[in-house]
């Protein structure tokens, strides 16, 4: 008689745990392929570079080439690391243009491991490239941040941008 109760309360628990477990993975997983070329995997199935970009207040130039992109809204912050290829005096005025200001080597906001760790998932190699600036936006009331480097190597500059969007 024990043993019968012993088994009916471990298959109780067991039952229990196997729902636990799957309630805990019931958001999308990370590895969801979006379909976009330009997105990196990681990146939200759902979301369109598009609507992403007008969602952070982010105009990509015009002569922007080898754009990728990786974003999620499925936690708070609503993120997007982006980075492309510009001419190096358009990747200036894009910083200018998103409002951002460029930031002195005594600069606080700047989040230089942050955008390291992006460098990688966008496969640029640091040791190709000069910083030609880095670039922030201060916190609004909202808590919406941004922040972005000038990458500048013999031909073209690179640029890099991570935006923050709280709800």
């Amino acid at each position: 008689m024990d043993m019968d109760l012993n088994r009916v309360g471990a298959c109780f628990l067991l039952t229990l745990l196997v729902d636990a477990l799957g309630a805990c993975s019931s958001g999308p997983p990370l590895t969801d392929h979006n379909p976009d070329p330009r997105a990196l995997p990681g990146t939200a199935p759902t979301l369109k570079l598009d609507n992403v970009l007008a969602d952070h207040r982010i105009s990509l130039p015009k002569a922007a080439s080898g754009v990728k992109f990786k974003s999620r809204m499925d936690n708070d912050p609503y993120w997007l690391e982006l980075a492309f290829s510009v001419d190096c005096a358009q990747g200036s005025a894009f910083f200018e243009k998103a409002g951002l200001e460029r930031q002195g080597d005594d600069g606080d906001l700047y989040d230089e491991a942050r955008v390291e760790e992006s460098e990688r998932s966008f496969g640029i190699e640091p040791s190709r490239y000069s910083v030609r600036g880095t670039y922030v936006k201060a916190p609004d009331e909202f808590r919406n941040c941004k922040m972005g480097a000038l990458l500048a190597d013999a031909d073209k500059c690179q640029v890099i941008i991570l935006s923050d969007r709280y709800n």
